[in-house]
């Protein structure tokens, strides 16, 4: 039976699928507010008629409504779709609620259920968001992030022989994306060792995978004194890892010089790398998941 992850991606492809072979005009589906809050992008988002914020984030396969959201709109969980989702900080038990309207820059989405998590993605730090708005929405469109201007627009996925972004300013693109598990990967380059990160919007900073760290000979003895973070992930553990300063991180044609990067003790299933907001921060990113591209503009 398809899943109903498959079955909301394909509706949103259907809805996104027409127009001649070649269509190299930008359909906007979508626009609305965007904002930076303790470094994760925010939208507004209406289900069932009431606001509710939620971070982009590719990260997340599905779209989802935290505990006190849930319950401050009176949606009820049913037990008949409940899963497990993994991340950082390990599995937590997750269910689906049932919605009736879901609302994002004035258009209704065909979604009839999102995923429930019994957690709270708030923080005392400033960050006012009550779900996250996953790749089962992000995926069927190309996006336009535009984090000077404040603005994230959803475009209808083109078919073009060479899709550029409709954008005035300079467009870097990224060479070599592909797409792993409904993610953008990205080859990246961390001082002398090479690897594939994981884009995604979710994450308030980079983060070095385990094998990465073990191909860099990073141990504990070479990480002594580095400063120490708490990472939290959607499983319900708190871990915590050092930020390690290394010489240079290479995104394609973007070089990040010095930068200090968090590196986790074990492996958290997403690979060499995820590259987080820092990259993204003061950018506006063109991201397209057919064909599979990135752009982002120089740093502001």
């Amino acid at each position: 039976m398809r899943s109903s992850h498959a079955l909301i991606l394909l509706a949103l492809l259907v809805l996104n699928a027409c127009g001649p072979a070649y269509d190299c005009d930008f359909h906007a589906v979508a626009k609305t507010s965007l904002d930076v809050m303790d470094q994760l992008l925010v939208v507004p988002v209406g289900i069932n008629g009431q606001r509710v914020n939620m971070i982009v984030d590719t990260g997340a396969e599905r779209t989802t409504i935290s505990a006190s959201a849930a319950q401050r709109l009176g949606l009820v969980t049913d037990p008949r779709f409940a899963s497990q989702a993994t991340g950082i900080g390990g599995s937590i038990a997750s269910s689906d609620v049932k919605i009736d309207q879901f609302v994002l820059g004035g258009t209704r989405f065909p979604l009839t259920r999102i995923a429930y998590l019994p957690l709270d993605v708030s923080s005392p730090r400033g960050l006012q968001a009550e779900g996250l708005l996953g790749a089962d929405v992000l995926l069927a469109f190309d996006l336009d992030i535009d984090i000077p201007g404040h603005t994230l627009t959803l475009y209808r996925r083109r078919v073009c022989p060479r899709p550029r972004p409709p954008w005035e300013d300079v467009a870097i693109e990224v060479p070599g994306v592909s797409v792993k598990r409904d993610r953008l990967a990205v080859p990246v380059t961390l001082d002398n060792a090479a690897g594939t990160a994981t884009l995604d919007t979710g994450a308030q900073t980079s983060i070095v995978g385990h094998a990465m760290a073990q191909r860099l000979g990073l141990n504990d003895m070479r990480m002594t004194g580095d400063p120490v973070v708490h990472q939290h992930g959607v499983g319900p553990s708190v871990v915590a890892v050092p930020m390690h300063r290394f010489a240079q991180l290479r995104i394609g044609p973007v070089v990040i010089a010095h930068p200090q990067l968090a590196v986790m003790p074990e492996d958290a299933n997403f690979g060499d790398m995820l590259i987080g907001e820092d990259f993204l921060r003061n950018r506006r990113v063109w991201l397209s998941f057919n064909p599979p591209l990135i752009f982002v503009t120089p740093l502001r």
